[in-house]
């Protein structure tokens, strides 16, 4: 727990606009300790989520804040047989592109990979990808346990950011008072309910947050997947697919590189803001009945590799072609 003085210097040091000075890590891990375990006063509370939006949280920064949050996370066990699990957050608004998320996740479902899917639920969250999965008959489950028993169904499980951690949760929602996002947004990211067992994808629109990411990464010996996404959702840009990169043991693997140019689509997709037609887009997808974006399927992969699902890159292609032929018929 930090002393008032303590506090006082952190919130002096981040908040001097362009002599801000970053925090080490130890630091902030006590410090975002302290503010999950709501020992921060609100006004200072108000200072430093202010102070941090300015500055932008630097790579010791998010490392201690995820280390903070997930000392704070419950561990779900999953049997030894099945691969990592793969934790998707969902925490953008309706952006550009049709939120195409649940169909990264329900493809992962049914070849068997363990999938876990966190964001906002209920109590006035704007609609998004965790509305799609309860459409496509995925709600979200009413406590870990629920989680856990829809796991090992070998079902997607949809997990409210409150179960995992109220305070996370709280800091998330005050978006709606502030009327933007703050230092959690980012942390929620990062979340891990099964640490050194899980493959994190984490997708950003910010490129400067996608440097620091990489740089964070290199210092943890979690496994990620990280690339941009549109619109800050966990899923691969439709008509372009970014650059891919697996981290494991404080090293990155590119596993797809960026495309330059954008794809054509046979068939449009649904405007953004249409969560019933996203979700019967992702249903006719998921049938075989429209074709699903190469962007996404090359994710697919990378998350088939990355889970240990298939031994290598290739495999895990060849798995993806294998399950869209079953699917066909």
């Amino acid at each position: 727990m930090l002393s008032p003085q303590s506090l006082t210097e952190m919130l002096s040091a981040i908040g001097r606009s362009e002599d801000a000075r970053d925090l080490a890590e130890s630091e902030a891990h006590g410090l975002f300790g302290d503010v999950l375990d709501g020992r921060i006063p609100a006004l200072e509370l108000g200072v430093l989520l202010a102070s941090l939006r300015w500055k932008h949280e630097s790579a010791d920064e998010l490392t201690g804040f995820s280390r903070a949050l997930n000392e704070r996370v419950p561990v779900l066990e999953l049997p030894p047989h099945l691969p990592r699990m793969v934790v998707i957050p969902s925490y953008a608004r309706a952006g550009r592109a049709p939120n195409l998320m649940p169909l990264l996740a329900l493809m992962l479902s049914r070849l068997d990979v363990p999938v876990l899917v966190h964001g906002l639920c209920g109590r006035k969250a704007m609609p998004g990808s965790i509305d799609v999965l309860e459409r496509l008959g995925h709600p979200p489950c009413p406590s870990l346990r629920d989680a856990v028993e829809t796991l090992h169904a070998g079902r997607c499980a949809v997990v409210p950011t409150e179960l995992l951690n109220p305070s996370l949760d709280s800091l998330i929602r005050l978006r709606e008072r502030t009327g933007h996002r703050n230092t959690a947004h980012v942390v929620a990211k990062l979340l891990d309910p099964a640490p050194l067992h899980s493959l994190r994808v984490i997708c950003v629109a910010d490129t400067q947050l996608l440097s620091r990411l990489h740089d964070m990464f290199l210092r943890t010996p979690e496994r990620a997947l990280l690339m941009r996404a549109p619109d800050d959702d966990s899923f691969a840009d439709p008509m372009r697919r970014p650059r891919i990169e697996l981290f494991e043991r404080m090293s990155a693997r590119t596993l797809f590189e960026a495309e330059n140019g954008a794809l054509p689509l046979i068939h449009p997709l649904p405007p953004a803001a249409d969560i019933d037609g996203t979700a019967a887009c992702i249903r006719d997808m998921l049938d075989a009945q429209r074709a699903i974006p190469q962007p996404v399927l090359n994710q697919l992969a990378a998350c088939l590799f990355g889970s240990g699902a298939a031994r290598d890159l290739t495999h895990a292609k060849a798995t993806v072609s294998l399950g869209l032929a079953r699917s066909a018929h």
